[in-house]
């Protein structure tokens, strides 16, 4: 899955939400600066969901500076399920 992100030029971002909160994220993005990651996100994961992931990918309605971000709907119980997803859409929409 990491080879996936790197083919395409994209970078895995985890950050927790805040110190000492159970809630993390990894956001796929076009840059691994973690204090830019909203501007160039293409997709994130999220343990929001408890016992499945969340997750949101490119839609396709690109926005400036950042592209517009939809939760896709679906089951994900791993990191990998999400990521994967995220950069099915960012090959369709790129």
């Amino acid at each position: 899955m990491r080879r996936e992100v790197e083919r395409r030029g994209l970078f895995l971002v985890p950050l927790a939400s805040e110190p000492g909160m159970p809630d993390y994220f990894i956001f796929v993005c076009t840059d691994p600066n973690p204090n830019d990651c909203g501007f160039t996100r293409v997709g994130q994961v999220s343990t929001t969901g408890g016992a499945h992931h969340v997750v949101y990918a490119m839609d396709g309605q690109r926005r400036q500076p950042a592209v517009s971000l939809s939760q896709i709907r679906g089951h994900f119980p791993t990191w990998e399920d999400g990521i994967m997803t995220v950069l099915h859409a960012f090959d369709r929409w790129q």
